[in-house]
């Protein structure tokens, strides 16, 4: 017994080893060096230099200008490019119906006084079907970071920026809503920037309508994309913005013709680059843009009134070569610009200038214009003179002159535009006036084939307005125009009432995580005449009561809108009865990292 201890004691029994799970492993500390950073570390977000883009025009109006950044667009509750418009006075909106009907609007009674540039890049009608004029619901203004309106006597352009990102960490927002008609509406985005000043985004926006009650059934996709670099003082990218809608056919009622079904694919594509910055200094840019639309309609009712049992399919596709340049010094800005189209088959040449001034005490602002496209050499020039605090005056002249050679059918046209505003507790009450020369126009042929074109003539509008801050977080934005007679795709009165309240409650939430916003908005629209051959139709009398309300919590935005609150039975095209009561309601969402 004795020697099996001295044994076991000699030569101990080997206890096995079980080494433990790799995920229980500790991993070792990564030791401090010389050579650099910690590679484990998280980058923290940076902001690199912004992708170029186009000098926004100086505004002139009395009060809050007609501008809204992304988050001002969205908080609007406008769903498409006419819901901003219906803001603006002189300004005449239609739509046969919700979300999938064609959209198109008038300046001073003019189809073709409403010009979108997009990125600097003009957005030019491609559908045959529509005779000319742009139909809205084509141009995407989910897309947007900026818009900018400017409203001189002669026209109203709308300037729009698509949306960019400056930070390293990656950006990514989803937006969700429905409503009635069946509506369902979603959107989602997604950018970044990298280290090497790189830009990768992308983002999309899907809805669809289906209407039980002539409302116009429909749906659409949008797609949005941009890569490219910029560096600090250049920049160089590549976008593209694809549209592919369809539409059923939207039936009228008291034997109007109907609204003829659509499938139609917008795509908007351009190469841009760009030295210097609009803010200051000297800066340029060129622009490569293809704009392109393929449509199939049917059936046909352009040959002959009676519908034909076939469908056509149409492809167009425009080039555009935009150069240009300026100097931003100090107050002044001075900008030239060169615009060469080539569209079926032909090219044509637009030169331009501008120069902007804002100072203190007022704006002045000067563009001219010779159009090779439209065949018109366009100048106007507005100011706004503010020389008490309580004092202003605003006003626009413009003349457009055509420049074809022998016989032209456009007459030379000359518009003025003036009010004088009082600020009294916070707002601006302001009146003023409309005089324009009106030209052979063009004809809104989407919603019937047989309407006529509006005809040559003086009209004079007497406007006046109430905009501004009240108090207590409270605002007022109201307007009303009467022209001097009832002319073809002009109602005689029209207003836009709107009380707002904004408050984030700074001293409860001082990190910014609250915010609460709510609109009431009165609309009256008087009786509107569609000319045709067979003698002139008209549409009812419209007043809607409708209200927005969107409450913010951190990064998430709650928003509920209903539109003709009243249930008021109105049309805005003749045959086309407008919803009753119309709700929309979702979520928009921003993440980061």
């Amino acid at each position: 017994m004795a020697g099996a201890l001295l044994y076991v004691a000699a030569f101990p029994a080997r206890a096995q080893v079980v080494p433990p799970p790799a995920s229980e492993v500790p991993i070792p500390v990564k030791p401090k060096t010389d050579s650099g950073p910690d590679s484990a570390r998280v980058k923290p977000d940076t902001i690199k230099p912004p992708i170029g883009r186009f000098a926004d025009p100086a505004l002139y109006e009395i009060g809050p200008q007609y501008e809204w950044n992304r988050a001002q667009l969205f908080a609007t509750g406008a769903l498409t490019v006419v819901d901003l418009l219906d803001r603006i006075p002189g300004v005449t909106t239609f739509r046969s119906g919700w979300l999938a009907t064609p959209q198109t609007a008038t300046y001073n009674a003019d189809f073709q006084r409403v010009r979108v540039f997009y990125d600097g890049i003009e957005i030019d009608n491609l559908d045959s079907r529509t005779g000319g004029v742009l139909d809205l619901s084509t141009v995407q203004l989910w897309s947007l970071e900026h818009l900018s309106l400017e409203r001189s006597a002669g026209e109203v352009r709308i300037y729009m920026r698509s949306w960019r990102v400056e930070n390293t960490d990656p950006y990514t927002r989803v937006d969700i809503a429905t409503g009635n008609e069946d509506t369902n509406l979603y959107r989602g985005f997604y950018g970044k920037r990298f280290d090497n000043g790189g830009v990768l985004q992308f983002a999309g926006q899907q809805f669809g309508v289906a209407s039980p009650r002539f409302a116009g059934s429909g749906d659409a996709l949008s797609l949005m994309s941009r890569v490219g670099i910029a560096r600090k003082g250049w920049s160089l990218d590549g976008f593209v913005l694809r549209h592919h809608a369809t539409r059923d056919m939207e039936r009228a009622v008291l034997g109007r013709p109907p609204v003829l079904s659509l499938d139609a694919t917008n795509t908007d594509a351009y190469i841009r680059a760009a030295v210097g910055g609009v803010e200051s200094g000297a800066w340029a840019q060129v622009t490569v843009a293809s704009l392109a639309f393929k449509g199939t309609t049917g059936p046909d009712r352009t040959v002959s009134a009676t519908p034909q049992s076939d469908t056509l399919e149409r492809r167009l596709s425009e080039t555009q070569y935009n150069l240009s340049a300026g100097y931003t010094l100090g107050a002044a800005r001075f900008e030239v610009g060169d615009r060469l189209r080539a569209l079926g088959g032909s090219t044509y040449n637009g030169v331009s200038g501008r120069l902007d001034l804002v100072t203190p005490i007022g704006v002045v602002n000067g563009f001219v214009e010779h159009d090779g496209f439209r065949k018109t050499t366009n100048a106007d020039a507005g100011i706004r003179a503010q020389p008490l605090p309580f004092i202003a005056i605003s006003g626009s002249v413009a003349r457009s002159i055509p420049t074809t050679s022998g016989v032209s059918t456009q007459p030379t046209t000359t518009s003025a535009r003036a009010e004088v505003g009082l600020r009294l507790f916070g707002p601006w009450f302001s009146a003023g006036f409309i005089t324009t020369d009106r030209s052979p126009g063009l004809a809104p042929v989407v919603y019937d084939t047989l309407l006529l074109a509006t005809g040559p003539g003086r009209i004079s509008a007497r406007t006046a307005s109430i905009r501004g801050p009240i108090r207590g977080g409270f605002g007022i934005d109201a307007w009303v125009t009467k022209w001097d007679t009832t002319g073809s795709y002009q109602p005689r009165y029209e207003s836009r009432s709107e009380i707002n309240y904004s408050n984030n409650f700074a001293k409860r939430f001082p990190r910014s995580d609250f915010e609460i916003r709510a609109a009431a908005i009165y609309e009256y629209r008087g009786h509107t005449t569609f000319p045709l051959a067979a003698g002139d139709v008209q549409t009812a009398v419209a007043k809607t009561f409708s209200g927005l309300l969107e409450i913010r919590i951190m990064r998430a935005v709650l928003s509920y809108q209903q539109r003709n609150i009243m249930g008021y039975p109105y049309n805005v095209i003749p045959g086309f009865e407008m919803p009753r009561v119309l709700a929309i309601y979702g979520v928009r969402w921003d993440f980061w990292n």
